[in-house]
């Protein structure tokens, strides 16, 4: 069922879509679905989970923030009950980063400030975009999953918040 929801996002994404205006961007957005493809074998996979919670920001000053974790995340109910495991797959579960960000034609590029994970602090994220019915439609470049440690690419649908 993912393939067949990955194959309808991407087939319905015009060939030569118009360029992205910044506009269209600039607001606070609901992360409705991650899906995560592996190239070496095509499994597909949600990436946080069925019900992942996120968001998106992009405001007219070029910044952006996102954050966004898995509904399967532990909740041991106060922070002394944490063993590293549970640590662990906290940290597995999610994703955060500020920045800024600009446009080039139908590509966003996050210039990522500081993250989750640090090692993603520094670098530049480049994404595909889509812009349609109030949604945004990401598509990464292939990627190293932090995961899963093999090579992914990922679909990400935004809902803009109103």
């Amino acid at each position: 069922m993912l393939r067949s929801l990955c194959a309808v996002a991407l087939l319905s994404i015009p060939a030569t879509a118009d360029a992205i205006e910044p506009s269209e961007v600039y607001g606070t957005w609901k992360l409705v679905s991650s899906v995560t493809r592996f190239i070496d074998t095509g499994e597909e996979r949600n990436t946080l989970g069925s019900k992942p919670v996120g968001y998106i920001t992009y405001s007219p000053d070029g910044r952006m923030m996102t954050v966004a974790v898995s509904n399967e995340r532990p909740n041991v109910e106060k922070a002394t009950n944490l063993t590293d495991a549970d640590r662990a797959k906290l940290f597995r579960t999610m994703w955060a980063y500020a920045g800024t960000f600009n446009l080039n034609g139908n590509a966003i590029t996050h210039h990522v400030d500081a993250s989750w994970n640090e090692f993603w602090s520094g670098q530049d994220f480049i994404r595909d975009i889509v812009a349609r019915d109030g949604r945004l439609i990401y598509t990464t470049k292939p990627q190293m999953s932090v995961q899963e440690g093999k090579m992914e690419v990922l679909t990400i649908v935004w809902e803009k918040v109103r």
